[in-house]
This record gives C-alpha cells, structure tokens and sequence, in this order.
C-alpha cells in the first residue's frame, strides 16, 4: 500500500468565506466531538453543543461565516467576525472550529486569516481581537500563524459549567 501525503492548504488556496446559512448549524455542531471539545470552543456554552445552541450564538453585531474549500461539498469551518467596541472599530473573533476531517491541514489558520482580512478591508478594523484556552495549543498555533500575537490574559465567568477560565487573548492590528 503506497503512502498518500497530507494535501495542506496551499498559499495561493481558492478558500473562501461565506454568509453562515442557519441550516448549517447541525454541521457545525457535529464537529465538536465530546465535552473538553466544546470547552475549548465555547465555555459559555452547555454542552452537549447542539444546532439550536450554534444558532444561538448569532446575534446583533455578529457576522457568523463558513469557511468553503471548492473540492469539498459542505463547510469545512465556521468562525464569526464581532462587534466589540464600534466606534474604536475593534473587533472579536468567535467560536472558530475546523470539522475533524481537514484538521491539521492548516485550514484554521486560513480561516484565522481570512477573518482578519475581512475585519481590516471590508470593517476598516483597527484592533482585531480573540481568546482562547491556553491549553488548546493547535488553535493558538493557527492565530499565531495568521497573524496574531498573544496580548495579556482575561479571566471570564460562565455559568454553564460554573468554572472561571484565565484565558490568553490574542490580538491583531493590521492585515496579515
């Protein structure tokens, strides 16, 4: 049996993001495959992650994307691009995932980039920001690859798993 190379998304890939159709939300959801996943995607989310709870993270002042690939027939991300402060024009990314299938391909780091590049060319963005798990290394990895820097730390409340998380934050400040 002859080895198959990983096929990585190449520099020049025709990747692209699109509008988040609501009837996607099951998909995005079978991408998180137990609980520590869903933590590191969305601890303020209860798991079980779910259709309706994806559907809930959409929003005034969220922009929820899909991220594409041509040979692929379905999404093979998601990722939002938020309103944190609009006057300051600053920005957050949220609830970035890759389905299992294209991870380790550098697909997050595509979809890092191309939310930035929206964020700084379509939302004229001055600050770009995101937070993550400091134990979740492939996902900071990616932003770093993007184009991102580590920023400080936050620590957040959620209520849905009653914990308190120092998370790092990662911040951009111009287009990768």
């Amino acid at each position: 049996m002859a080895a198959e190379p990983i096929r990585k998304a190449q520099p020049d890939c025709s990747l692209r993001l699109d509008s988040f159709d609501p009837a996607l939300a099951d998909v995005v959801a079978s991408w998180v495959r137990d609980e520590h996943e869903a933590r590191l995607l969305a601890p303020a989310t209860r798991p079980p992650l779910t259709a309706r709870r994806v559907l809930d993270w959409v929003g005034p002042g969220r922009e929820p994307l899909s991220l594409w690939e041509p040979d692929v027939a379905g999404p093979i991300g998601y990722g939002e691009l938020n309103v944190l402060h609009n006057r300051q024009r600053e920005y957050w990314l949220g609830h970035l995932i890759v389905d299992p299938v294209h991870r380790g391909r550098g697909f997050g780091t595509w979809l890092t980039r191309l939310l930035l590049r929206r964020a700084f060319s379509r939302k004229n963005a001055r600050r770009v920001t995101l937070v993550v798990v400091p134990e979740n290394e492939p996902a900071i990895a990616s932003y770093r690859a993007a184009g991102m820097r580590p920023d400080g730390h936050e620590t957040h409340a959620f209520p849905a798993s009653d914990d308190r998380i120092r998370l790092l934050r990662m911040v951009a400040t111009r287009l990768p």
